[in-house]
């Protein structure tokens, strides 16, 4: 059962990026609070031409919890650990952090979720941790350590993994 805010978020979402060639949102199945994201990589990161699925499932009490977000597609990312099993969490974004709800990140800035963010607001944040834009993109706050300690020390070895890993699986 979907509730207003659910539909309301799922349609704003839809309409933010109806002209964003690089991001899809559409529902899992039959539901609007089971959704299907699908991101493109862009030229100039290590993950062009890939195409990577989240899935977005919204909590009984949405909005005033997160979203469960689930990066289905293997990349080499500092900030997603695709080794990490369904049903936890496999991406590092403050957003998404059901321990962060209504906390700010006093070093960052970074704020957890409050019933006044959107579906939109994670979209963006994931389109901009796959486009390698910061502050989205934070190697420095790795969840994938080996990833993100590459990314920092040695981005050519990091980017020459990566665009590996998006050859192997997120290009049909």
């Amino acid at each position: 059962m979907i509730n207003l805010r659910e539909e309301t978020d799922y349609q704003e979402a839809v309409e933010a990026f109806k002209d964003e060639p690089t991001v899809i949102v559409e529902p899992w199945g039959m539901s609007l609070n089971h959704l299907r994201l699908t991101i493109k990589g862009i030229s100039d990161t290590p993950y062009d031409g890939g195409k990577f699925i989240f899935e977005v499932k919204m909590p009984d009490n949405y909005p005033f919890s997160p979203p469960y977000v689930y990066a289905h597609t293997l990349m080499w990312h500092p900030n997603i650990d695709s080794s990490i099993p369904p049903g936890k969490l496999n991406i590092c974004l403050d957003l998404i952090n059901p321990d962060l709800v209504g906390k700010v990140d006093a070093q960052t800035g970074a704020s957890g979720w409050t019933p006044s963010k959107t579906l939109a607001n994670i979209v963006e944040a994931l389109k901009g941790m796959m486009h390698c834009e910061a502050p989205f993109f934070n190697p420095g706050d790795p969840l994938n350590f080996e990833a993100g300690e590459q990314a920092q020390r040695a981005y050519d070895k990091f980017a020459k993994k990566a665009r590996e890993w998006t050859q192997k699986y997120a290009i049909d």
